[in-house]
């Protein structure tokens, strides 16, 4: 399919093209070439080298109509050709036969035909080669894996309470009704009937289960029922603290461990952010890279290499991007070729299409989803018709000319060193205390002053990590839209709340475990959208405020929530809705519902077998091969959340170890499957989220075992019976007949073996008369008591201890970070990690520059919001085989005035250094013959860009490697033109 090109249009013009208007790069256009390129992998490809997926529909489903409806159309579009897609551009593949020493299998660009490529295995692929993906994911999977491990060991270490939990010693009626699991938990099945004068039937009748504790005899005489359970708490109460410093231990190791392999990949595997600085603060109207240049180059051991001057002018991107989304939506539903810039022919397209599909026949279902669903998804620009596409197009068309009338400021500079130690001496240097930075003390640090201005200067994140939609967000701004969404996240937990409550009144265990399951599915596409209104500098920022929303609800929904709604009595009891066999149903969910719904790809599977086999063109088709997007932070929940459940319920459920291992192993399995099969590629994430992760999740993990574990054998034996300190002198034991219970069942006779009386007393923290933290024996009411000497014990030890570890968790987790924050305040707090490499910035060619663009994940290829023209355009970061630069960038949608050129390169220009150097290369000329930009070797008298500025200083060595390519290529013929005008 060829190009659509792009013809000129006056200055006047509105519609679809205004000047001259740009290729519309809304996902991945496929010309003759391409098309060719595919249709070859999807002869090429061998069996071996398929997916299952793409076997299956090759080989049977499309031979069948009603699966591949377009299959018999003369030059339809071909699934073959749409897997071919999936598998070399969407899917990662690495370069075969290049696993180096360390068993790294070296991943390849996007798009790679150079050299042989094939898709990384879910099943063989070592765990070394996660590095690939970034440092987030292969602490991500290391984490996973020693995770489990642990969980293991510990699961090991509690087997005797398991054991004693089912023995009778604890429980003498365990063996019936109950699963192997709970049989090992300490649910109670053992109970004796006691006489408890002063209680009242007020006091029982607060649920079904509380109903058939109570009861009155013929004779008057109030009986209640009583937990016989635990006469060796302590025993199996210090297992279960010993295994608290076991998991401390570990998670420190662990901690360790991923902490210096963190530093060690950073250290092999050199990026951008290892020779560059952020500048946070500048001038709004240093435009100029070479000031910048000029100023950082006195740190320089060589000298300043790149500089990007980031404006704000994320209002007009946007516009820009929803203008080529649904420019690119339209021209997918139009008849192949259509002329983009004709606007008469495109109407005239649109009417003939409204009219074929107004002759169409249409059944039930399309009345429906025309009347019910898509006028829904209409006001989310989902599903437009066309003439609404046209509609938008042009609207969006007038708006972004009047925002390119705009002057916009500088919001973030980005300086690119040569060597480590330019970044390094820069840091050091230039790192102010926060307070005069603010106070713009100048004459404090005279050698950080540019223009006036003290800067605040920082190490930045990968450049793929950066989000240059959010540089400009003023910081009051951004804490606004975190607080407000964050309230609206506890909003939803409440509402989910009482939903799982209700449905596990109402129906059981059965319904509410797996409903768990379901809402900790969809939540987070709900913190998603509330998501879209917060600000982030760095994707890894993004991902942590998403970890923590994510987190907080599934923590809350899985664990917290059972013991919330659940009656304090009902905690160690086999009913249906206690709180046991609740857990239980959870853990069973999160082992099988939850990968099940993660592998079963639902939005995907739809993408791939309903929306592309009736897709109209080749490019329509090949859309709905992206893959699944996905995100580190929602990665890290599902883990944190298995580690909270299984900490949370150690003391009554230690079984709970061994499913927490098995689920973080199907997790490894599930989540490794995916990224290699499911998922679209997406941002590197480095450590951030991964120490974010380690220093509050696990550990606030791992603080929760110890408190809840105090509560838990503080509060034991969860029936609310006391054993007075005097007693009547009465001997009540004996038979007592016609007992009537609350529920009103009646019992023909009761036995009662304990002589003395018993009196109803609140065991529960929440109706303690005393402020219940520290949760020691002195948590019982004077004259009543419930624990045993042993009990006490064990409670004084769990509650002192679990005060000492809140103490120490806020002192080094809170306390520290709180410290540093201080003296950032007052002073330079940089530290340099690790070690520097000593190699050159310029020589790694697998080390991009600060390049403004946006990743979406309707787009194949990220949208490039900047003059690149005289960078080396290895510096980008991607490659499209076919299609040049200006395919995807930004700056030619919507031409305006002072453009440095509206010449639109159409090829690939990876053959040359620089675009500049193509062949029939051609800036245009101002009325005074200046050229525009900073990135030309002359400056216009109003430098004003309204796109961000990124300039290339290529060292003597790579200028003369570029002069040398130039010149090999300075006789090639001017007929094989690389470029259309506009």
């Amino acid at each position: 399919m060829p190009l659509v090109s792009e013809k000129s249009a006056s200055v006047q013009g509105g519609g679809l093209s205004s000047r001259s208007t740009s290729k519309y790069a809304g996902g991945f256009q496929m010309n003759d070439a391409t098309a060719d390129l595919m249709e070859n992998f999807a002869d090429k490809d061998g069996i071996s080298d398929k997916t299952w997926s793409r076997r299956l529909v090759e080989g049977y489903l499309s031979t069948f109509k009603w699966y591949f409806p377009m299959r018999d159309k003369e030059n339809g579009p071909k699934l073959s050709i749409a897997y071919a897609f999936y598998e070399h551009v969407t899917l990662p593949r690495y370069f075969s036969g290049t696993e180096e020493a360390d068993h790294v299998q070296r991943k390849a660009e996007r798009g790679e035909t150079e050299e042989g490529t094939r898709l990384f295995s879910p099943w063989t692929t070592k765990s070394s080669s996660f590095i690939e993906w970034g440092i987030g994911i292969d602490s991500y999977f290391s984490s996973l894996k020693m995770a489990s491990f642990m969980l293991f060991v510990a699961g090991l270490l509690n087997w005797y309470v398991m054991r004693y939990y089912a023995s009778s010693d604890y429980s003498e009626d365990k063996d019936g009704g109950l699963s192997v699991f709970l049989k090992g938990s300490a649910i109670c099945s053992t109970f004796e009937w006691a006489v408890c004068p002063n209680c009242t039937s007020s006091e029982f009748d607060t649920n079904d289960d509380t109903k058939v504790k109570y009861g009155v005899a013929a004779d008057g005489a109030i009986l209640v029922l009583r937990n016989a359970c635990g006469d060796d708490l302590l025993g199996v109460g210090l297992v279960n603290y010993c295994t608290f410093f076991l998991l401390a231990i570990c998670l420190m190791l662990m901690s360790a461990y991923l902490t210096a392999r963190e530093i060690r990949s950073d250290e092999d595997k050199l990026t951008a952010t290892d020779y560059s600085v952020v500048v946070r603060n500048p001038p709004p109207d240093a435009y100029n890279p070479d000031a910048w240049r000029d100023f950082f180059e006195k740190f320089a051991t060589k000298q300043v290499t790149c500089v990007t001057v980031a404006v704000n002018n994320e209002k007009m991107l946007r516009k820009l991007i929803n203008r080529r989304n649904h420019r690119n939506n339209l021209r997918l539903v139009l008849p192949p070729g259509t002329d983009m810039d004709d606007e008469d022919l495109v109407q005239n397209k649109i009417a003939e299409l409204e009219r074929e599909k107004d002759s169409e026949p249409k059944g039930c279902l399309f009345h429906l989803c025309n009347t019910c669903i898509f006028p829904l998804l209409n006001t989310f620009d989902m599903f437009l018709p066309p003439h609404t596409l046209f509609e938008k197009v042009v609207s969006l068309t007038e708006e972004v000319k009047e925002l390119q009338k705009q002057e916009y400021q500088v919001t973030s500079v980005f300086v690119t060193f040569e060597t480590e130690d330019g970044q390094r001496a820069a840091l050091s240097a230039l790192s102010v205390g926060e307070v005069d930075i603010m106070a713009n003390n100048m004459s404090s640090y005279p050698g950080t002053v540019f223009q006036e201005r003290v800067l605040r200067v920082q190490e930045p994140t990968e450049p793929s990590a950066v989000r240059w939609l959010d540089l400009s967000e003023s910081f009051t701004s951004r804490i606004l839209y975190r607080v407000l969404s964050l309230f609206i996240t506890l909003c939803v937990v409440t509402v989910t709340g009482i939903c799982v409550g209700a449905a596990r009144n109402a129906v059981g265990t059965g319904l509410s475990g797996p409903l768990v399951s379901v809402f900790n599915s969809i939540i987070p596409y709900v913190v998603k959208i509330l998501m879209m209104f917060e600000s982030h500098y760095t994707e890894g920022s993004y991902q942590t405020s998403l970890y923590l929303k994510i987190t907080l609800f599934r923590w809350i929904n899985t664990a917290v929530l059972v013991k919330l709604i659940t009656p304090f009595t009902g905690t160690i009891t086999d009913g249906g809705t206690d709180v046991l066999p609740s857990i239980v149903a959870i853990f069973y969910s999160e082992l099988f519902i939850t990968p099940a719904l993660k592998m079963f790809d639902i939005s995907g599977n739809i993408k791939k077998h309903i929306l592309a086999p009736r897709a109209r063109t080749q490019e329509q088709m090949n859309s709905n091969f992206i893959g699944t997007f996905y995100n580190l932070g929602e990665r890290y929940t599902d883990f944190s959340k298995v580690l909270f459940l299984c900490f949370f319920y150690s003391a009554l459920f230690p079984a709970g170890f061994f499913f927490g291992c098995a689920i973080l192993l199907v997790q490894q399995i599930t989540d490794k499957y995916c990224l290699m099969r499911i998922w679209g590629p997406t941002a590197a994430i480095g450590s951030q989220l991964a120490v974010f992760s380690r220093r509050y999740f696990f550990n606030g993990a791992l603080l929760a075992y110890i408190l809840v574990g105090a509560f838990t054998w503080a509060q034991f034996p969860y029936d609310n019976i006391c054993d007075p300190d005097t007693n009547d002198g009465n001997d009540y034991s004996g038979t007592y007949t016609n007992v009537t219970l609350l529920s009103q069942t009646v019992l023909d006779s009761v036995s009662v073996t304990q002589s003395t009386d018993v009196q109803f007393c609140e065991q529960s923290w929440r109706e303690s008369n005393v402020f219940a933290f520290p949760p020691t024996s002195r948590l019982q009411d004077g004259s009543l008591s419930w624990m045993s000497s042993e009990q006490e014990k064990l409670s004084n030890i769990y509650g002192w201890t679990a005060v000492a570890v809140l103490v120490l968790f806020f002192v080094i987790f809170f306390g520290s970070a709180s410290m540093n924050l201080f003296l950032s305040m007052f002073r330079n707090t940089y530290t340099a990690q690790g070690q520097n490499q000593l190699v050159d910035y310029s020589s790694n060619p697998e080390i991009f520059a600060y390049v403004p663009q946006i990743t979406l994940p309707s787009f194949a290829f990220p949208l490039l919001a900047c003059d690149v023209d005289d960078i080396y355009q290895n510096l980008i970061g991607w490659t499209d085989e076919d299609n040049s630069y200006d395919y995807y960038n930004l700056m030619f949608d919507v031409p305006y005035d002072g453009m440095k050129r509206t010449r639109i390169m159409k090829k690939n220009t990876r053959g040359k250094g620089q675009i500049r150097d193509s062949v029939n290369y051609k800036e245009n000329s101002n009325s005074g013959g200046v050229k525009v930009g900073f990135n030309s070797v002359e400056v216009s008298d109003n430098p004003r860009p309204i796109f961000s500025v990124i300039k290339h200083y290529p060292p003597p060595w790579l200028q003369k490697l570029l002069d040398d390519e130039n010149v090999d290529h300075a006789d090639k013929s001017k007929s094989d033109e690389s470029f259309e005008e506009d």
